[in-house]
């Protein structure tokens, strides 16, 4: 019996290793990032993109419960222009795309339970389906229209940066090409929103690594851009070093999984 105690116990912790409770707690800015809230259709191949909106909820409420304080584009860039500190627990609440569904059950819950939360447009695609998937592999879903985008703008809830113009892989394009993917779907965002749109994220992350599209980014006059890279980033921020990395949050993952990814900066290995 003894024996088959220790088994198992070795077991347990050989299977729980694969989670990053191990490791040191990370300094560095907190950025979530999500996809849909929702539900997957059938024959979805990307469920990890989805997180229900019971789990969104218990994650925003977790997040308030503990003390951390949601951002908006513009606090970090008010923060880091003004060489001002950001509260202890910051926390960027990101997602990419610009789903109806965010509109939907994301939305209600960051305005019922006083947090902030922050959408990267895709700005052709607003009032459309996500049309950078084959639907013959993956279901288009819906986009949020304009007024739904505008009227959650005007909660002060959301706010809005740039996903390109129709989230192409900006290194598989002509330079001139992903130039004006990156610019126009600025001027095309702050025309729709009346405001100045200063931050954005590279689709797939692609790009966040490459030199001349990141200088492209910056010189569209993005104050932030943010890359897929799992992990925190260092604040204050080096910004000829590197684009800010984002905590990606799966449909599987648990409070748990959460928890590791604001200290550790990843939950699983």
């Amino acid at each position: 019996m003894k024996i088959a105690a220790i088994v198992f116990f070795l077991t347990l912790i050989a299977s729980s290793v694969r989670w990053a409770w191990w490791r040191s707690s990370v300094p560095g800015l907190r950025v979530l990032c999500y996809h849909k809230i929702g539900r997957p259709p059938a024959g979805s191949r990307l469920k990890e993109l989805w997180v229900s909106p019971e789990k969104f909820r218990l994650q925003i409420k977790y997040l308030l419960s503990r003390g951390y304080a949601t951002l908006h584009f513009s606090d970090l860039v008010k923060a880091r222009n003004g060489g001002t500190p950001l509260p202890e627990k910051a926390v960027l609440i990101t997602f990419d795309d610009g789903y109806e569904n965010n509109y939907l059950n994301a939305w209600p819950v960051l305005k019922e339970l006083g947090a902030k939360g922050n959408i990267f447009v895709v700005s052709d695609t607003i009032g459309k389906a996500n049309l950078w998937h084959d639907p013959a592999t993956e279901p288009w879903v819906n986009m949020a229209t304009l007024a739904q985008l505008r009227e959650m703008q005007a909660s002060g809830v959301i706010e809005y940066g740039s996903h390109t113009l129709s989230h192409p892989r900006l290194s598989a394009l002509p330079a001139e090409d992903a130039a004006w993917e990156i610019s126009e779907s600025k001027r095309r965002l702050e025309t729709a929103f009346g405001r100045k749109i200063s931050a954005f994220a590279y689709p797939y992350g692609d790009g966040a690594d490459v030199p001349a599209l990141r200088a492209c980014a910056l010189g569209a006059g993005y104050a932030l851009d943010f890359s897929f890279r799992q992990g925190k980033t260092p604040w204050p921020w080096d910004r000829d070093a590197s684009a800010i990395d984002r905590l990606f949050i799966r449909g599987g993952d648990g409070l748990w999984d959460l928890a590791l990814q604001l200290s550790r900066g990843t939950s699983r290995l």
